[in-house]
């Protein structure tokens, strides 16, 4: 491939994308053009002129063709905004989205308002709920434990702990809270963002490279939801904060009306949906 320009290949590149029926081609093309360059999408901007090594313009071309099957520009790049910061993220940890921010915003009141030391969390992933809860409490006094069946998000949580210095985290490969029955923490708080799509229902093409275990909750899609509620009763976890499908408010509603709990407490995301709840025990 002959040196092209910046603002050739940039063209080129918003062509492709648009094919494929990306949003904002432009500005993913801008995006992954500068991931590869190393500089700032301002920068390319100003140097629009500016001629680009054949190496270069071969690897944002890969990118970009990897772009219009789909495959998610947090994958390419490896990093996703989450609560503010730059996050680590690769293929086999669920990217980060927006709506679990408020999942951190209702943990830190309980933690807040309970003085809550020992923090709990099924299914970790990237580290983005846990790694931030522990970056922004800036309390070391503070225990963290979190676990994932998946050798591949605890890598993620791995490097993000890294990345943020988060001491008081500790990672488990686990199912649940199965470490803890050995370990025998007594948590004050569980928090998951667990997988609650139904096993047969239909996915957009960029969630089909995301990990179906971080995804697939069931053939109703509750069933882990549910199990994480049971979790946190069996290891007598006074609270519980936990993301669920916009539609899964009726089946949590019906499963706590059989159980014994303190409140539970509803809230929505910013398109008005159902998407999480607060439970006391």
């Amino acid at each position: 491939m002959e040196s092209k320009s910046i603002q050739k290949l940039i063209n080129r590149a918003v062509e492709i994308l648009q094919r494929s029926a990306i949003p904002r081609p432009r500005l993913e093309a801008e995006i992954l053009l500068a991931f590869v360059l190393n500089c700032s999408r301002v920068s390319l901007h100003s140097q629009g002129d500016r001629e680009v090594e054949e190496f270069f313009a071969e690897s944002f071309f890969r990118l970009i063709k990897r772009r219009s099957l789909y495959e998610p520009i947090e994958y390419l790049t490896e990093k996703v905004s989450f609560y503010g910061e730059e996050l680590y993220v690769s293929q086999g940890a669920l990217i980060p989205r927006p709506e679990t921010e408020i999942l951190v915003d209702k943990a830190l009141g309980i933690i807040a308002q309970y003085r809550c030391k020992n923090i709990a969390e099924i299914g970790i992933g990237s580290g983005a709920i846990s790694v931030i809860l522990a970056h922004l409490s800036g309390d070391s006094s503070l225990s963290f434990h979190a676990s994932d069946i998946s050798p591949e998000a605890l890598f993620n949580a791995r490097v993000n702990q890294m990345r943020f210095n988060v001491v008081n985290l500790t990672l488990h490969h686990s199912a649940y809270l199965d470490f803890n029955t050995q370990l025998g923490v007594p948590f004050d708080l569980l928090i998951s963002n667990p997988p609650y799509i139904r096993n047969n229902e239909k996915i957009p093409e960029s969630l089909a490279y995301e990990p179906k275990c971080a995804l697939f909750g069931g053939e109703r899609g509750d069933e882990v939801l549910l199990k994480v509620i049971d979790t946190a009763r069996a290891f007598r976890i006074p609270y519980l904060v936990c993301e669920m499908g916009y539609d899964q408010q009726r089946s949590v509603q019906d499963y706590f009306g059989a159980i014994p709990h303190k409140s539970l407490e509803f809230y929505q995301d910013l398109a008005g949906l159902s998407r999480g709840f607060v439970a006391e025990f």
